[in-house]
C-alpha cells in the first residue's frame, strides 16, 4: 500500500492554524466525539507540516538548548528576588512567581527567534505564550509551594524539579499554540519555492 503524503499550501496553513488555535479552549470542554474530531484536526496539521518524531526530537533538543539559557536567566532573576525578599511568609514562592513573570518575555523572544524560527504575528504569538506561561505559572507555583512548604524540599532543588516537570508541557503548548509550525520560516520558504 502506498502511503499518501499530505502537503500543506499557503491557504491551508492559515486555515489549519486558526482551526486549532481558536478551538483550543473548546477542546477541554467538548463532548468525547468532538474531542476526537479536534484531535484529528491536530493530526491533520501534523501530517500537513510533516511533523515527524525525528523533527519533534530535533525541535525539543533546540527548545532545551535555548531553555538552558532561559533557565540561567530565570535562575538569576529568582535569586535576585529571593535576596530582595518580597514577602517573609512566602519568600521562595514569590521569588518563583516573579522570575516566571519577568522571564516570560525573554523566553518568548528566544523561542520565537531561535528555537522555532517563527514568522507568525509576534504580538499574537506573545499573547498565546503569555496565556500558556501564566497557566504554567499558577500550576507550577502550587507545586513549588507543596514541595517547599509541605514536603520540605530545599528551595533550590524544588526550583530544578519544577523546571523539569513543566518543561515538556511548556514545549508542547508553545509549539502548537504560540508558534504554529504552519508559520515557521522554513515551512513558508518551501511553500514559496513551490
Amino acid at each position: 500500500m502506498v502511503e499518501k503524503k499530505r502537503r500543506i499550501t499557503k491557504e491551508n496553513a492559515k486555515k489549519l492554524a486558526s482551526k486549532t488555535g481558536s478551538g483550543a479552549k473548546r477542546i477541554a470542554s467538548a463532548p468525547g466525539r468532538k474531542v476526537k474530531q479536534k484531535m484529528t484536526t491536530l493530526n491533520d496539521r501534523m501530517l500537513a507540516v510533516q511533523w515527524t518524531p525525528k523533527k519533534m526530537i530535533n525541535e525539543y533538543v533546540r527548545f532545551n538548548i535555548t531553555g538552558v539559557f532561559n533557565s540561567i536567566f530565570a535562575y538569576i532573576v529568582y535569586e535576585l528576588f529571593y535576596w530582595i525578599n518580597l514577602t517573609d511568609t512566602f519568600r521562595s514562592e514569590s521569588a518563583w512567581a516573579a522570575c516566571i513573570l519577568i522571564g516570560q518575555i525573554e523566553c518568548h523572544y528566544a523561542h520565537y527567534r531561535y528555537t522555532f524560527g517563527s514568522a507568525a504575528n509576534y504580538l499574537a504569538s506573545l499573547r498565546w505564550a503569555a496565556m500558556i506561561y501564566t497557566t504554567i505559572l499558577v500550576l507550577s507555583t502550587v507545586t513549588f509551594h507543596i514541595m517547599v512548604a509541605e514536603m520540605e524540599i530545599y528551595h533550590r532543588y524544588a526550583w530544578i524539579i519544577n523546571t523539569i516537570l513543566f518543561g515538556f508541557v511548556n514545549f508542547a503548548f508553545l509549539r502548537w499554540l504560540a508558534f504554529p509550525p504552519e508559520f515557521d520560516k522554513s515551512t513558508l520558504h518551501i511553500l514559496e519555492e513551490e
